[in-house]
This record gives C-alpha cells, structure tokens and sequence, in this order.
C-alpha cells in the first residue's frame, strides 16, 4: 500500500553544464524529449505525483567555498529556464524559456485533471509506408500509455525509446484501434500543434474498428487522441 513519488527527474540543455550528466551531448531540444519521456514514463508507472528538476539555471556550487569565488563558479543547465549571470555568478533576473518549458506547458495542458491510466485496445500494425519506401515501424520495444477522462475520451501516449545522445528519430507506425470515440487527432507536445488525421489515413473495418494508417512516430510522446481529450483552440 506503500505508493511511490518521483522527485528531480530531468536533464541539461548543455554539455558545459556542471553536476548530474555533465559533459554529455546535451542540446536544448535533447532536453525537451528527456522532459516529456521521462514524465510520461513516470504516469505510466502509477506515481503519485512526479516533478521536474528544474525551474531555472542556476549554481550548483557542489565544492564551493565562500572565500573561493572560482570555486562555486560551476552552473547547472538543468531549468526549462535559461538564465543570465553575472561576473559573481548570480542570475541576473533575467530569463528565457527554453523548449522544455514550452513542452512541459503543453504536456500538462494535455493531461490536465488527471485523467486515468488505462490500457487501451490498440495494436501496432505493419502497413506499407510510401514516406520510409518500405514497411512501418513495429518494434514492441515502443512505449505507450492510455488514458482517459470522465467523459469517455482517451488518449494513446507512444514513442521509440532512442538514445537521445545519438539519434533523432522519426518514422511512421499504423494502429487497430477498436471501440474508441469518434473526432482522432493529434497532439504534439513538444509544439503545441494538434492535427485532423485526414481521411487517407483512416480505413473503417467494421463500426466498431480503425485502421490508422502510417502515424509519425518520434523519439518523445506524441498523443493519439479520441473524443474531446484535448482542449485546443
């Protein structure tokens, strides 16, 4: 009965960054794929709550010492807000979101009022796929989570887990979906942007199965969504 929390999960958006991963190949883009796999990863493991390390740059001043001021001169890269410094090292007060920022926004605008794990039916299919001149992704290493409202809406969060120091990854990947509300779209929280699947994309097999043919596939969540899940304008 004991249930779990996750505290100070995240990374840098700069390989100079001092502390935890310092000198990896961190990029302000690697960092906002990071944020949202790992949140999403969190809810699918049923946490309580899960925060994100952390607001703002800052010092991490791991060995500083008052009376060294090159000794605490060490910055962590780690906020989805970039921040100016000074010659001592204090930040100036001035600040600049970062694309993890604007992914964390649109991730939590996504899974506002805490809509409930759930596992849907949906299966990846193999379809012939003209933008890779070949087949689909199908790989059952791939992460997937569902979720769903009061209302009955859901939500399919999926994506393959590259190494996000190495590759950029994209592709395209088909599903079966069977008893889901009609109006599928799809969400991008790394943008903001939520798309009309056009009806090329959609085979009805029965009334109460689909076919969603050659979806974009990323190295970070992308929503598959059904009914009002999501909240645009």
């Amino acid at each position: 009965n004991i249930k779990n929390i996750q505290g100070e999960s995240g990374s840098q958006s700069s390989s100079r960054g001092a502390g935890a991963m310092s000198g990896a190949a961190w990029t302000p883009e690697r960092q906002a794929k990071q944020l949202l796999r790992h949140a999403v990863a969190d809810l699918m493991c049923g946490v309580e709550f899960t925060s994100y390390f952390s607001c703002m740059d800052m010092i991490e001043a791991l060995n500083g010492t008052t009376d060294n001021k090159q000794s605490y001169m060490d910055y962590g890269y780690f906020g989805v807000l970039g921040a100016d410094f000074d010659d001592n090292g204090f930040a100036s007060g001035e600040y600049t979101e970062k694309p993890a920022y604007y992914a964390y926004r649109n991730l939590c605008a996504l899974l506002a009022e805490d809509p409930a794990l759930v596992v849907l039916p949906v299966l990846m299919r193999k379809e012939p796929s003209p933008r890779l001149l070949g087949d689909d992704y199908y790989d059952l290493n791939m992460f997937r989570a569902g979720f769903r409202r009061p209302d009955g809406s859901t939500a399919l969060a999926y994506w393959h887990p590259a190494d996000l120091l190495t590759t950029a990854f994209e592709a395209t990947v088909s599903f079966q979906v069977a008893g889901q509300m009609p109006a599928i779209r799809l969400a991008d929280p790394m943008d903001g942007a939520v798309y009309e699947l056009p009806d090329s994309m959609v085979e009805r097999q029965s009334a109460n199965c689909l076919i969603l043919r050659n979806l974009p596939i990323r190295d970070y969540p992308l929503f598959l969504t059904f009914g009002a899940f999501v909240k645009y304008e």
